[in-house]
């Protein structure tokens, strides 16, 4: 009978827990938040995609080299090792603020994946067309050398 009579109050206590999002949360002072990114500082080594654990980042790149930095902030554990592992202090980093709660009209997760397959594959198109100009640099004074001993 106790045991019921608690339980019964319990449906007029406050909740212990809050109504998040709707309402904000406690953030301790050591809390790893958002991770930011300072295309500027940016020297382009890609150790933060290396050691990422869950694949949260990942870089794109054109034809004529410039990459592009992409995060997912619903793929990210937040521990951390991505502003650990880059060499230049400041162009990533651990802001202390929550990341924004995703919605299903961003299709956070499957666009990540058709994002991340593209990035890959714009990578591989990259070093084939390096690869192509290189080829096509050294075929052109072996060219030249060929006419002009014909003549």
């Amino acid at each position: 009978m106790n045991t019921f009579f608690k339980s019964l109050m319990n449906i007029f206590r406050k909740p212990v827990t809050t109504r998040y999002p709707a309402e904000k949360t406690f953030i301790p002072d050591d809390y790893r938040g958002m991770i930011g990114f300072d295309e500027n500082l940016c020297i382009w080594c890609r150790r933060c995609e290396m050691v990422c654990p869950p694949g949260a980042i990942v870089f794109s790149q054109d034809l004529e080299g410039k990459q592009t930095y992409h995060f997912n902030r619903a793929v990210c554990i937040y521990c951390g090792e991505c502003v650990r592992a880059c060499p230049k202090e400041g162009a990533i980093y651990q802001t202390g603020q929550p990341a924004k709660w995703a919605v299903k009209e961003e299709n956070i997760n499957n666009g990540w994946n058709a994002l991340f397959d593209e990035a890959i594959e714009s990578r591989a198109a990259y070093a084939a067309e390096k690869k192509r100009r290189a080829a096509t640099k050294t075929a052109a004074p072996k060219e030249e050398n060929e006419s002009k001993s014909t003549d």
